[in-house]
C-alpha cells in the first residue's frame, strides 16, 4: 500500500541519490580544471558517474509508472529528473571533449565555469531537497532560485567576454573551433541549472 502515499519517500531518495551524482561530477570537473592534465582519467571518472546517474533516472521513471499518487505532477517529476541528468551529461561531455580535442593550454574560463557549476550544484541540491521536504513555496526556496539565476547571469558574462577574447587572441582557427565548442557546453550547463530552478519554481507554485 505504500505506493498510494502522496509523499512516497522513494522519490525523495532517488533525487537525493541523483544530487550525490551531481556533486561528484561537478567536483571531478572542478578538480580537473585545477590540474588540467590526465584528462582521460578524469573523463573515466565522469563517465562512471554519468552511468550511475542514468540508472537513478531510470529508477525514477520506473517509480512513476508504479505509483498511483506522486508528490508532484508526473510531468514535472519527469522533467526535473531529465534536466538534472542533462547537467550531469553535459559536464561529462565537457571533460570528454577536452580529452578528445587533446587540449593542453587551459583557457581561464574553464576555472570560472568549474567554480560556477560547483556553487550552482550546492544551491540546486539544497533546492531539490527543500521542495520535497516542504512541497510548497517558501522564502528559502525563493532565495535558492535567485542564487542559481545569479550564477547563470555570471556565466553569461564570462561566456560573452571569453568568446570575444577567443576570436581576438587565438591565432589557430582549429583551436578556435575546439574552444568555442567547449565554451558553448559550459555556458549551456549554467543555462540548464537555471532551467531546473525554473522547473522547481513551477512545481512549488502549483503546490502552494
Amino acid at each position: 500500500m505504500k505506493f498510494f502515499l502522496p509523499k512516497e519517500p522513494a522519490f525523495a531518495q532517488h533525487f537525493s541519490d541523483l544530487s550525490v551524482c551531481l556533486t561528484e561530477i561537478t567536483q571531478v570537473f572542478y578538480d580537473f580544471s585545477g590540474n588540467f592534465n590526465s584528462s582521460a582519467q578524469y573523463w573515466e571518472k565522469a563517465k562512471q558517474i554519468e552511468h550511475k546517474a542514468d540508472q537513478i533516472a531510470h529508477g525514477v521513471i520506473k517509480l512513476l509508472n508504479q505509483c498511483f499518487i506522486t508528490p508532484f505532477d508526473r510531468e514535472d517529476i519527469y522533467q526535473l529528473v531529465h534536466e538534472i541528468d542533462d547537467i550531469i551529461d553535459l559536464v561529462e561531455n565537457a571533460i570528454h571533449n577536452i580529452y578528445l580535442y587533446n587540449l593542453k593550454d587551459k583557457k581561464y574560463f574553464v576555472d570560472d565555469f568549474a567554480r560556477f557549476a560547483r556553487e550552482a550544484t550546492e544551491k540546486l541540491n539544497l533546492l531539490v531537497a527543500e521542495v520535497f521536504k516542504s512541497q510548497k513555496y517558501t522564502p528559502y526556496i525563493g532565495e535558492l532560485i535567485r542564487s542559481i539565476h545569479e550564477l547563470e547571469d555570471k556565466g553569461d558574462l564570462v561566456y560573452a567576454k571569453s568568446l570575444q577574447e577567443l576570436f581576438a587572441e587565438e591565432k589557430d582557427p582549429v583551436n578556435i573551433i575546439k574552444w568555442k565548442d567547449i565554451l558553448f557546453i559550459l555556458e549551456t550547463i549554467m543555462d540548464v541549472y537555471q532551467r531546473v530552478s525554473n522547473t522547481v519554481e513551477g512545481i512549488v507554485v502549483k503546490s502552494s
